[in-house]
């Protein structure tokens, strides 16, 4: 009996741990059209990100301050300019009202979306991910990687 209740335990965790996470298949991403051919960051609120026309994208989801020694946004903006695209941006407040903000907690970050579901982002308390939000080299390295930098 013990076996079964183990066995029919395992078997719901292996079942709802695959129906409810959904991974990233290693397919680089097309952004929506809107946001090629632009190299800038878009001032959105909540509701915009919830609109269904709204799929494929990246979101900067900034703080008021900034401890690091170079500013974060400065190094992505470089990255949008050279590459002509367009992330959305928001403030951690805005950010909260967010269905992803129970996946993300932290910011700064750099979340990407495809079909509306967080494939990647930067982890804001990763000494892994610092260089990323220091260096435009190692974070265009990171980005390219999910994105597709021309329509």
């Amino acid at each position: 009996m013990i076996k079964k209740i183990v066995l029919l335990v395992i078997t719901i965790i292996l079942i709802t741990g695959c129906v409810t996470t959904k991974k990233y298949d290693g397919e680089k991403i097309v952004l929506d059209n809107q946001y090629y051919n632009k190299g800038e960051f878009l001032d959105v609120k909540s509701d915009y990100i919830s609109e269904k026309s709204h799929k494929n994208y990246v979101l900067f989801v900034y703080n008021m301050f900034c401890s690091l020694k170079i500013p974060c946004e400065n190094i992505f903006q470089e990255y949008m300019t050279n590459n002509e695209i367009a992330f959305l941006s928001m403030n951690i407040d805005e950010y909260k009202k967010t269905k992803y903000y129970n996946e993300v907690r932290l910011a700064p970050t750099v979340i990407i979306v495809k079909d509306n579901e967080i494939v990647a982002f930067l982890k804001a308390d990763s000494d892994e991910d610092l260089k990323k939000y220091q260096d435009v080299k190692e974070f265009e390295q990171w980005i390219n990687s999910y994105i597709y930098t021309s329509d």
